[in-house]
Formats: structure tokens, sequence, C-alpha cells
């Protein structure tokens, strides 16, 4: 019942983590944005069939015939909440779409992570991610094109996911922050370890929190 009730509360588009299982029964952890509504499906456990669901969690505009985007939950196995972007300092390869080569994925680049690495660099820089041959990406500048960095799907990075957009984004005046800092700041967003505020996220910009202040 705690599950149906949280499923009732999604609609596509929503930012979640989903936990549950992948297309080979392995379990799987996804967050990211909510490609569709949740399907009602009937899956195979320990030899035995039983009513589900199958989740659609990736990057904005990943199609939902793409597998590495479900998550399978039923009533006794998995859940899925509404998440709000952190900072993450992971592997390339954790972030949604990079696998598959999504043109649409956007992020916010924060530089090279790894255990040194302890919080994103500035200046944090609106970045997609597109293939360099032999095995290897390269993150580079939206807004210029410019190689930001090239390595292999293991390179650790800070990133923070980015609404897909068709039309980039202009880069914000600060007297456009400065006129807006009365209305809708838009999405917290807190430090991965700390926990602490360190912007707001809207869907064409990420504005650090001196911007606001």
């Amino acid at each position: 019942m705690e599950l149906k009730n949280a499923l009732a509360k999604l609609k596509a588009g929503d930012y979640v983590t989903a936990v549950g299982a992948d297309t080979r029964g392995h379990d799987v952890t996804r967050t990211a944005t909510l490609l569709a509504d949740p399907k009602a499906v009937t899956v195979q456990r320990s030899g035995q069939r039983e009513k589900g669901w199958r989740l659609y969690v990736g990057a904005e505009g990943t199609s939902i015939e793409e597998r590495s985007t479900w998550v399978t939950l039923t009533e006794d196995f998995g859940s899925v909440e509404k998440a709000a972007p952190t900072w993450q300092n992971t592997e390339l390869r954790m972030v949604p779409g990079a696998r598959i080569q999504n043109p649409d994925v956007r992020i916010y680049f924060g530089g090279t992570g790894g255990k040194r690495s302890t919080e994103p660099a500035e200046p944090v820089v609106l970045a997609g991610i597109r293939s360099a041959g032999a095995g290897r990406f390269e993150i580079y500048d939206v807004d210029s094109g410019d190689a930001l960095l090239t390595g292999s799907l293991s390179a650790q990075i800070w990133w923070l996911p980015a609404k897909a957009s068709v039309a980039e984004p202009e880069p914000a005046e600060m007297s456009d922050l400065a006129a807006n800092v009365n209305d809708d700041l838009g999405q917290p967003v807190h430090h991965v370890r700390t926990g602490a505020l360190v912007g707001y996220l809207k869907p064409s910009k990420f504005i650090p929190i001196e911007q606001n202040e």
C-alpha cells in the first residue's frame, strides 16, 4: 500500500530515486528524471509471477525503450521517492545517459572529482557529453563547444543534473538575478557531503547561493 501511494504521487518529469530490479533481475538504484508515468506489469520472481510496476528513470530526452532506464518494483520489493538534485562526485558512467551517448544530456560540470576532491570547482559550466572515439568521451562547454575534459567512463567528475534543452539557455546577467531575488528561486541544491545550501536550480541555469545573497 505504501508503494502504491508513493507511485500515485509521481508524474512524468519528477526527479526521483528509484530502487528495484534491472532487466537482468539485479538490484539497481537510479536517480534521475521520471521519463513517463509508472506502468503496471507482470514480473517473475523466484519462479512465481506477480504484479509489479516498471519505472523509466533516466536523463531527460532518453527514450523509454532504452532498457538502461528501466526499474521494476513489486509490492514487497523496491521503493521510489522524489529527490532533490545534489552535487555528485562519481565516475562519468554514473551520469544518466552518458553510456548510451544521449546527445540531449546536460549537466553542470564542477571539474575533476575523486577522493581528494572535496567540492566542485569554479566556475560551474553547463556541459554536454559526446564521444571522442576509442571508448573515450568529452565533456564540453555547451556555449562554446570547447572540450572541458576528455576521459573514459571511469573518469571521476563533479556533476549536477541540468534540464535537457534544444535551445541552449543564455547566460544569466547579474542584474537579472538581482531583479528576480523575490521570485521563485527554484529547486534548492545542497552540498553532497555537508548538506549546506549551495544554490538553486532552475530549468535554464544553476544559481550559486552567493548570487542570491
